[in-house]
């Protein structure tokens, strides 16, 4: 019997549970749906001194037709630079911060200029250091073949009922850290090439169908 193939969602920085499903395999990269605005597709999640701070990629307003994250155009500039900012607060105490600083800022002062450009080099940058390989991109053939991951549900499901932690710079202020739901580069900022260990591929059986939620 042929596994079904499970698309998953070109994003920044994906959380754990994207990795997990990742690392089991029988995935693709969903780099052809039609970017939908104000969702997890431009936006990841770093733990700050005061709690999670959401952070945005914002992204040129065009009108007319739906357009894939590769047609879509970030806005660069003085964005980037305070994001870039927004890391050093959260995360230049962590303890790989140095060892990655360089890319990272590589990444955020001279990073591609689409989204899904970006999210990419987001996502390869965070599987040099896990070890876990990037999914290819499923083609327009496979389409009607694949199922999309619903990444809301996946991380709820996560939290619901998987063990997800580390030793975190913010611990001593913040009782309770979503861990789940944070963006790679917290585990990695923490764990550096230890990271990838604490990544646990998902069986097929625990993948969440689209529109489904945690009991």
């Amino acid at each position: 019997m042929t596994l079904k193939v499970y698309r998953l969602p070109l994003c920044p920085f994906p959380p754990i549970p994207w990795w997990s499903l990742a690392a089991s395999g029988q995935v693709a990269l969903d780099g052809l749906e039609h970017y939908p605005k104000r969702t997890f597709r431009n936006r990841y999640t770093l733990m700050q001194s005061t709690g999670p701070m959401e952070m945005t990629i914002p992204v040129e307003r065009r009108g007319g037709r739906p357009r894939a994250q590769d047609e879509t155009n970030r806005m660069g500039g003085d964005h980037d630079r305070k994001a870039w900012q927004a890391i050093k607060t959260a995360y230049g105490r962590a303890p790989f911060f140095e060892e990655m600083e360089d890319e990272l800022r590589g990444l955020f002062e001279d990073g591609p200029g689409t989204l899904g450009a970006w999210n990419r080099a987001s996502i390869v940058w965070a599987s040099s250091w896990l070890d876990i390989p990037v999914p290819t991109d499923v083609s327009a053939a496979e389409y009607p073949d694949t199922e999309s991951v619903d990444l809301p549900s996946l991380v709820a499901s996560f939290a619901a009922g998987r063990s997800c932690n580390w030793s975190h710079v913010w611990q001593d202020r913040q009782r309770s850290i979503p861990f789940e739901s944070l963006g790679i580069l917290d585990l990695l900022l923490h764990l550096g090439p230890e990271a990838g260990a604490g990544v646990m591929p998902i069986p097929q059986s625990g993948f969440p169908r689209p529109g489904s939620h945690p009991e």
